[in-house]
């Protein structure tokens, strides 16, 4: 028998353009509410997410950068 759980929609603007540095914000902002809405919580500093997802960033744009240095040097890294 499966579990009926309580639940709630949450909806989030995206912005789709403006500068990296606001829509960052946005984005970590967003995260902060998201945890406070699944665990209670109120988060008021939000540095640890923001070192997150600059490092999640920074790591996505590294593996596209190596994927097309290797797409540039014939498959080969």
């Amino acid at each position: 028998m499966q579990r009926k759980y309580k639940t709630t929609e949450l909806t989030f603007t995206v912005p789709l353009d403006g500068s990296d540095n606001y829509r960052m914000n946005e984005c970590v902002e967003q995260i902060a509410q998201l945890i406070d809405q699944y665990f209670g919580t109120t988060i008021e500093d939000v540095t640890r997410i923001n070192d997150l997802v600059d490092q999640e960033i920074v790591a996505s744009w590294r593996e596209e950068r190596s994927f097309n240095q290797a797409e540039v040097n014939g498959g080969s890294k």
